[in-house]
């Protein structure tokens, strides 16, 4: 019997859509003797673009303070897929970080670790 047969390998997570620049709720994607990840992809939905929004997936190694692990421009309504590789982390979120020409885009954020 190997030692991680007892660990989850792929963690999903989906968020609310965003309506106004921040961040989503942090996802936990480490748990002793459950779940270790540091492979991450960001699915980002965007709707009702003006001139373009930026978003950034954010890793924390204590859960209270984060950092851009990847940063995007989206100038297009559409559907995106990021990935970010070996960055073991304890918590990730999605940020709508900024927005550009008006006020309207919706973003919508899931993400897959492992």
């Amino acid at each position: 019997m190997s030692f991680f047969e007892s660990y989850q390998q792929t963690a999903f997570f989906f968020f609310d859509p965003c309506r106004s620049p921040g961040p989503t709720c942090p996802a936990e994607v480490y748990v002793i003797n459950y779940l270790s990840t540091r492979n991450y992809t960001m699915f980002v939905k965007v709707e009702n673009i003006d001139t373009k929004v930026v978003v950034r997936l954010e890793g924390s190694l204590d859960g209270c303070e984060y950092a851009p692990m990847l940063s995007e421009e989206i100038t297009a309504n559409g559907n995106y897929v990021y990935n970010s590789y070996g960055f073991p982390m304890k918590k990730v979120r999605c940020n709508f970080f900024s927005e550009t020409g008006g006020n309207k885009a919706i973003i919508t954020f899931k993400i897959a670790a492992n």
